[in-house]
């Protein structure tokens, strides 16, 4: 009896991020090596490394790369500050922020803006929740454990209802089961 094994075809990152490494693997072609990206484009060291081989060179802050080179924007997204540094340094910036991250930014801001404390839940120190809590630092409280958000002063300011929240980029792929939410 003959047995057939199929393969399927490893999908491990949202549309974002493939979007993203499409992009710089697209410059590379386009423009040859050394393309610059601010930050790793993906957390994943197998695609960094095989970035890196094609040429591409990752850094930490946008003062690194060369006035007048290409800077791409890691699918992460950034502050505003950054954009306006690689804008300031004439560095030709590139945006390869996934989609999603764009609207979790723009999202901040709305509600910032309508007076509202946006509580960020998230490591301070991420990439992703530097850029997002960049967009209104003002208004911006990052909460990294239950009991820090048991302890949040909105400060008068009023609250996000679940309503009324932005979606973060963590969005299930196709086919993966979500745990159900509790109702309290």
């Amino acid at each position: 009896m003959n047995k057939r094994v199929l393969l399927a075809a490893p999908r491990s990152f949202c549309a974002g991020v493939d979007r993203a490494i499409e992009i710089v693997e697209r410059l590379l072609a386009e423009h040859g090596p050394p393309i610059f990206v601010r930050h790793q484009i993906v957390h994943n060291d197998h695609v960094v490394r095989r970035l890196e081989r094609m040429g591409a060179v990752f850094v930490d802050d946008e003062g690194e790369v060369p006035a007048g080179e290409i800077c791409v924007l890691s699918a992460h997204g950034v502050a505003p500050s950054v954009r306006e540094n690689c804008e300031r340094r004439g560095l030709r910036v590139v945006d390869a922020v996934c989609p999603l991250v764009s609207k979790v930014h723009a999202e901040a801001r709305r509600y910032a803006d309508t007076g509202h404390l946006v509580a960020l839940v998230g490591h301070a120190d991420h990439v992703e929740v530097i850029g997002t809590r960049g967009e209104r630092p003002e208004s911006t409280v990052v909460v990294e454990s239950p009991d820090e958000a048991a302890k949040l002063d909105s400060g008068g300011l009023p609250p996000m209802t679940s309503a009324t929240r932005p979606r973060t980029a963590r969005t299930p792929s196709k086919g993966s089961r979500q745990r159900p939410r509790s109702s309290s």
